[in-house]
């Protein structure tokens, strides 16, 4: 469960970074198509896996106190 959280944290934080990245690289004179379309399928399995992540943690936690 520990681990789990600091995965979730992992991956939310590469999220933003993906997409700090992505609006940077958006607003470039020339920017490269396949970079934009990296960042942008990176940026959602990041959030991907943080709700795959938080769904499995929150379902551990719910069924301890049932």
């Amino acid at each position: 469960m520990k681990y789990l959280k600091l995965l979730i944290c992992l991956t939310g934080g590469m999220s933003i970074g993906f997409f700090i990245s992505f609006l940077i690289e958006s607003l470039n004179q020339n920017p490269h198509e396949g970079t934009l379309l990296f960042e942008s399928l990176s940026w959602y399995l990041s959030i991907f896996l943080v709700g795959v992540g938080g769904f499995f943690a929150g379902r551990k936690k719910w069924k301890k106190t049932s």
